[in-house]
């Protein structure tokens, strides 16, 4: 264990707000990188995952902007038209059109209020989101023509809401090409600021039902599809040339991008702190100050930085019980 200068000290007053005592409390953390490598020998989907896995640690997957960053970087001069990444097709799941996984904290995108009764399905193509004036979600056919409402991440008002009925296809594209994207619901706090923007008719926000997934088991929400795609043509995943998605035939033999094995060190640190270190906001705060100090030390700058949750649901552990624990 370590005492770091990045920690705010945790003070403990009595009612008059007199300083009592400071009390300790321990966080973990962990530091993970990945590198990509390019494969030259063609294989089947199949055959480059066991591949991956046999000398390395799996088929590529795509986390963040870094991660796509450095894919494009590795696949730079390779001829073949399209290499095999570590996304295939599986069972639908619901996730945000806004994929970028900085732009939600801890349990924010897994965040739902479905309406009582939905999740039915009716008629097997209820695949797209829907807000309504109560402020709860519905599945419905993503060809419904709705108002929608975008997410603008550069400008005071976040959300703008667009009367005109679209698709969510059409709706998600005039988002990302006039805003940010097609709004994600985070929090109860967010929910009820745009439900005060929905009267009468529902609007589409940008929840969808995908049926891809990382083998890997990564739960990045990024997508990079061509225009027109998946369009059924198979169940495995190209990156191409264009630096774009498709989904193909997996018997294929095809180049193929590997992941190194995720190398992982984990940090065990003492702060003091008198703020709530259970607050989202500070406990990304934290891990911003840390990296920035590690940084420093010469951690890489693609090293991504995250929180490692205890058994108990817990991050953060009175420094007494955490003592108490190593007996």
């Amino acid at each position: 264990m370590f005492e770091s200068d990045l920690c705010p000290a945790e003070e403990l007053k009595d009612e008059r707000g007199i300083l009592k005592q400071k009390r300790d409390r321990t966080c973990i953390s962990s530091v993970i990188s990945k590198q990509f490598l390019f494969i030259k020998q063609a294989k089947t989907f199949s055959d480059a995952q066991v591949y991956c896995r046999q000398f390395h640690g799996d088929l590529a997957s795509v986390e963040d902007t870094a991660d796509f960053s450095r894919l494009q970087a590795v696949v730079s001069g390779v001829t073949d038209p399209g290499v095999w990444i570590g996304l295939k097709r599986g069972e639908l799941h619901w996730i945000w059109s806004l994929s970028d996984r900085a732009f939600y904290r801890e349990g924010e995108a897994e965040y739902r209020r479905w309406k009582a009764g939905q999740l039915d399905n009716a008629g097997g193509h209820e695949n797209c989101g829907a807000l309504d004036s109560n402020g709860e979600f519905w599945d419905v056919p993503c060809t419904n023509q709705f108002p929608f409402i975008c997410y603008d991440g550069n400008v005071p008002q976040r959300y703008v809401y667009v009367s005109a009925g679209k698709s969510w296809s059409d709706a998600q594209t005039l988002c990302r090409q006039t805003h940010t994207d097609l709004v994600s619901v985070r929090n109860l706090d967010e929910n009820q600021q745009l439900q005060n923007l929905v009267h009468g008719t529902p609007v589409f926000i940008g929840l969808y039902k995908d049926a891809f997934r990382w083998t890997d088991n990564s739960s990045s929400m990024i997508r990079h599809w061509s225009v027109g795609e998946p369009d059924g043509s198979g169940a495995c995943v190209l990156h191409s040339l264009s630096n774009t998605w498709s989904d193909e035939n997996c018997d294929q033999t095809r180049p193929f991008i590997c992941e190194d094995g995720v190398k992982m060190q984990i940090l065990r640190m003492k702060l003091r702190s008198g703020q709530n270190m259970d607050d989202p906001v500070m406990k990304v705060s934290v891990v911003q100050k840390i990296q920035q100090k590690l940084m420093s030390l010469g951690m890489p700058t693609d090293a991504k930085l995250q929180w490692r949750v205890q058994s108990d649901g817990e991050i953060f552990l009175p420094l007494e019980k955490d003592m108490n624990s190593q007996k």
